[in-house]
């Protein structure tokens, strides 16, 4: 099988690291490759040493010169530096991934348009987050809000938000499973017409 949803970690230094998750539109193996493009773009951008708005831009317009028949990709990404827990960040469109502190969420939507729909013409703009000790960081693929029982209903971003506010006690690893569970237990097994992906930090 193969998929059109992608994920990642990338060592930059000794102090940042990239994250980032991206979900290609359609199927297949059209979608496979796409994202495969994607990976290699990002792999070579994250050495290069730019800062996050110029980076976003450039990945974008490499995306848009290799993409075809409208496909696009909705995409999210930032860099923490793990000395000050700054946590800087870029959403393409992408399911706004959950900030939780002290049991309130926070949406980081700041970004720009979908990436590959066309090169860029307005910069896309980035948010800066001081992360503070035990604030969880949520990112997720829409095969998770989107997953449907045997009723059409969606599990919806509100039954995502409702549960991950209360596994704030949890690790990181442990939330993630959480997540995928829930999902599971939603669905009764029932085969998805999406990925589902998710990805948590949680600072300690």
């Amino acid at each position: 099988q193969v998929g059109g949803d992608y994920y990642d970690a990338i060592r930059l230094d000794n102090e940042r690291v990239l994250i980032c998750i991206g979900d290609v539109s359609g199927k297949g193996v059209q979608a496979a490759l796409l994202m495969a493009n994607l990976q290699a773009f990002l792999q070579s951008i994250s050495k290069q040493n730019n800062d996050l708005i110029s980076a976003s831009n450039l990945l974008n317009d490499l995306v848009s010169d290799n993409t075809s028949d409208g496909r696009f990709i909705t995409f999210f990404w930032g860099v923490l530096n793990d000395k000050t827990k700054d946590f800087e960040s870029v959403n393409m469109g992408h399911n706004p991934p959950l900030l939780i502190r002290n049991g309130e969420i926070i949406k980081l939507k700041l970004g720009g348009m979908l990436m590959g729909v066309m090169p860029t013409i307005t910069p896309y703009r980035s948010e800066l987050n001081k992360l503070m000790s035990d604030d969880i960081l949520i990112m997720f693929s829409d095969g998770i809000t989107e997953a449907m029982d045997e009723e059409n209903s969606e599990y919806s971003d509100e039954k995502l938000e409702e549960l991950a506010i209360s596994l704030k006690t949890m690790s990181a690893n442990e939330i993630l499973q959480k997540i995928l569970s829930d999902v599971r237990k939603f669905t009764h097994g029932i085969e998805q017409s999406d990925d589902i992906t998710a990805l948590v930090v949680k600072v300690i």
